[in-house]
């Protein structure tokens, strides 16, 4: 039976999201956690193709439609070419192809859709109907299906991949319930980039796994200045994302889990929930963040023309970004990645989780649309997407991480000693940790805070406020949005 594939692409403007050395136990793990991945992604293809064998005597076809941003939309169909690194990246057709391998009777119709305004472009689809799966949809939990039934009912398959995002949202009426409402196919933990170069000018040693935030500013205290050796201004650090509103709130949610600093107490609804952003933590963190704006370049705190791009005239010590396989490409283009030790962010200091990097994890995720009338075949596909070897490695060529480990060789094999932060990034996030909707903060459920958020971070960089006048601004915020819908 002669079977076709229809395939859609919106105009795509999209951006993008997304080492510490372990111990020999750890790589063994590692290793282990691997081989044991490999077995079951393979007796997963097996099943598959076994299924699509018994779909190819059946005359009944079926249509999944694909919605959304993300990778698919920078990629696009026949692939693109990195700018920077100059590389020539796959486009989404081997993973279409791929799963028409496997299902030939399941048609995939995907429309990708860049990151401006994608949130109300995958409202205005799902009303429109017929929507079965929304690319980066997870927290959009109004639109979507609720996971945790599947996942519970196939736990081999929770056991393939890395990470699973839950999150407190109105999905089942209740935010004191985590709930998974999407899937990652691409995992972003956050990375800091040490330039060797010039922690030796000013004779700095490099961190412990173990250092902190104090221990971060003290080095970028020391390496704020004319560099000794070559006569050049360098800069200690820089934070991430300061030139975005929507994503500045990263830093301070990394501080605020590196100093177990917890803000919300979730009950049923948001006016069921206790917010107090005018704790000591909280405070602390917000100091930490304003101390640590010190050693930034002037670009850097005012948010203007910030510059990620790991390259051989980099003028700053510290520097934490996502993407981090992308930077490696970016940084071996330039015949420079030996200059730049990987590492893991700065160590929680209390709590349930101390000693574990300061939690943050980015993704591209896939989401099971709530009114779709193929949610086993979407489900399908979602573990597809998530496990298979064929996508793994195009998620790899992009640049990007697997959320899976046997994907993870794809990367291991170009970065070497390098992905060691990566995996232990991965290895030690909190289980179904996500950075929309933590005990640190929220930029789903209540109001206006995220921009608030945005501001408050602008003005203690730029000395505006204090970190004590910077919380009454906060939690004014959410006292506000709160007293609106009661």
């Amino acid at each position: 039976m002669k079977k076709h594939l229809a395939l859609l692409m919106g105009t795509v403007i999209a951006a993008g999201l997304l080492s510490g050395c372990g111990s020999s136990g750890d790589e063994t793990k590692a290793a282990e956690s691997t081989a044991v991945a490999a077995d079951q992604t393979q007796a997963s293809q097996t099943a598959q193709v076994e299924a699509a064998e018994g779909d190819s005597g059946s005359e009944e076809e079926i249509t999944l439609r694909v919605y959304g941003p993300g990778l698919f939309a920078e990629q696009g169909e026949n692939g693109s070419l990195d700018m920077i690194t100059g590389e020539e990246t796959p486009g989404y057709d081997v993973v279409i192809n791929k799963w028409n391998e496997l299902h030939p009777n399941v048609h995939v119709e995907l429309e990708a859709v860049p990151w401006e305004n994608w949130q109300s472009s995958i409202q205005t689809a799902v009303l429109g109907g017929g929507i079965d799966l929304i690319l980066h949809g997870a927290s959009i939990c109004d639109l979507v299906e609720p996971l945790d039934s599947y996942l519970e009912a196939e736990p081999e398959f929770r056991k393939e991949i890395y990470a699973v995002e839950q999150r407190r949202t109105d999905a089942v009426n209740d935010l004191s319930v985590s709930t998974t409402t999407g899937i990652q196919y691409v995992v972003d933990p956050m990375i800091v980039y040490l330039d060797k170069d010039i922690f030796e000018h000013y004779g700095v040693e490099l961190p412990g796994e173990d250092w902190t935030w104090e221990d971060m500013l003290a080095m970028a205290e020391k390496m704020t200045g004319t560099d000794p050796v070559t006569g050049k201004q360098t800069y200690g650090v820089q934070l991430v994302d300061t030139n975005s509103t929507a994503n500045s709130f990263f830093n301070y949610q990394m501080m605020a889990s590196g100093f177990d600093a917890k803000v919300i107490t979730y009950g049923k609804t948001p006016l069921d929930s206790k917010v107090d952003f005018t704790g000591e933590g909280t405070v602390k963190a917000l100091k930490m963040l304003q101390d640590l704006g010190q050693y930034c370049s002037s670009n850097v705190r005012e948010g203007v023309n910030v510059d990620k791009t790991l390259k051989a005239d980099n003028d700053t010590a510290i520097r934490w970004d996502q993407s981090a396989y992308k930077h490696y490409k970016e940084a071996k283009a330039a015949g420079v990645e030996d200059k730049f030790v990987f590492w893991n962010m700065p160590a929680i200091e209390a709590g349930e989780y101390k000693g574990k990097p300061s939690a943050f994890m980015g993704s591209n995720n896939v989401a099971i649309c709530k009114t779709s009338e193929h949610k086993e075949w979407a489900w399908e596909f979602l573990k597809f997407i998530s496990t298979d070897e064929t996508v793994s490695k195009w998620v790899s060529d992009c640049g990007r991480i697997p959320n899976n480990p046997s994907g993870m060789e794809f990367v291991k094999t170009e970065m070497g000693d390098k992905v060691a932060a990566i995996n232990r990034a991965m290895e030690e996030i909190p289980d179904g940790f996500n950075n929309s909707t933590n005990d640190f903060f929220n930029n789903v459920s209540f109001g206006p805070v995220t921009s608030t958020m945005g501001v408050v971070i602008s003005d203690l960089l730029n000395n505006v406020t204090t970190p004590e006048e910077a919380a009454e601004t906060l939690q004014n915020s959410v006292d506000e949005y709160l007293k609106s819908i009661q």
